[in-house]
């Protein structure tokens, strides 16, 4: 799965970079593909956990250059080869289309060192993985790991249909993975019944979830009203903003007399990094709260999982690394 920055994950953790050759091309599904990648000097490659993913830069459409992160799918103990899989999407910036089109066996590409932020949790008593479409490359990725320590777990793969569901047969593989993949052909009345599915909360379980940002909070909420225990959900979600009503949003921030402009899918967080205004992130999932901020104007349109319910309905506060405005321009205390 990927998520399109123009300046990607803050540089502070690691700005190294890496040139890797596309060793090998495989084709998953009519519209995914996988890529091995190659060290171009030969030498073995960074250390990586399950959950992992590595940045890789891309050319758009209009000429520019930006960060889209892909999770690493292979073997962690294999240091001699990452495995990414990218799934075109036809309504994206043009990421994705391009490491389509004009990527091919022996080509180079520059990315970033691996980055861990969906990392499986040793403490949990049980693991319940859930992905939505492309998604499942993360949670492909956690599944592996929990089979190679021989740990029976659960994963529920959402689709639209099953002729487009990548990296199945691989899951179905393991012996301590029960995969269940629903179909639901686009069709909100035959989505997977999740209410019912977490209808009881279980102590000391972890639910990981990838996909949609709208999937991913559609199960969070669910665990809310049932009551589940808070960190209990983990998420990964690379797709940016997407859906929300303004397609442009105009961000004031008072105290540096600035203003900027952002546009789907990028996020307000992104847009600062490439405008050069610093600002602090942690997560980039709207779980951690580093990134909140206060809001002095405007509507914030809540995405997080980190600000409580009263908070999002003061108003006054947003997450600028998932939330977005419902109003065209929103004023921040910065």
């Amino acid at each position: 799965m990927s998520l399109s920055t123009m300046n990607g994950f803050e540089s502070k953790v690691d700005a190294d970079t890496m040139h890797l050759t596309v060793s090998e091309v495989v084709s998953l599904t009519c519209n995914t593909k996988l890529l091995r990648l190659r060290s171009t000097d030969g030498r073995i490659l960074p250390r990586h956990e399950a959950g992992a993913h590595i940045e890789v830069k891309v050319t758009l459409p209009d000429g520019r250059q930006a960060w889209n992160a892909y999770s690493l799918i292979g073997n962690p103990a294999d240091r001699s080869v990452f495995e990414i899989a990218i799934k075109r999407e036809e309504t994206g910036r043009g990421g994705s289309r391009y490491l389509h089109d004009a990527v091919s066996e022996g080509g180079i590409l520059e990315a970033r060192r691996p980055v861990n932020g969906f990392s499986l949790d040793a403490s949990a008593t049980s693991h319940l993985l859930i992905a939505g479409g492309i998604g499942i490359t993360p949670i492909y990725s956690l599944s592996s790991q929990l089979s190679r320590l021989k740990i029976r777990h659960r994963v529920i793969y959402c689709v639209r249909d099953m002729e487009d569901a990548p990296l199945l047969e691989r899951l179905k593989q393991s012996a301590f993975a029960e995969v269940e993949c629903h179909a639901d052909n686009g069709q909100m009345q035959r989505y997977y019944d999740f209410e019912n599915l977490l209808r009881d909360p279980v102590d000391a379980q972890r639910i990981y979830v990838c996909g949609p940002e709208p999937f991913i909070r559609a199960i969070s909420r669910i665990c809310e009203r049932q009551q589940w225990n808070r960190g209990t959900v983990r998420s990964e979600n690379f797709g940016g903003i997407r859906g929300a009503p303004n397609p442009k949003l105009t961000v004031h921030f008072a105290k540096r007399n600035k203003t900027i402009v952002v546009e789907q899918p990028e996020t307000i967080v992104d847009a600062m990094v490439r405008n050069g205004l610093d600002p602090l992130y942690g997560c980039k999932r709207g779980e951690c709260g580093i990134c909140a901020v206060s809001v002095m104007s405007g509507a914030p349109l809540h995405r997080d999982m980190f600000l409580s319910e009263e908070e999002k309905k003061s108003q006054k506060y947003m997450c600028t690394c998932v939330s977005w405005s419902a109003s065209e321009e929103i004023t921040l205390d910065m």
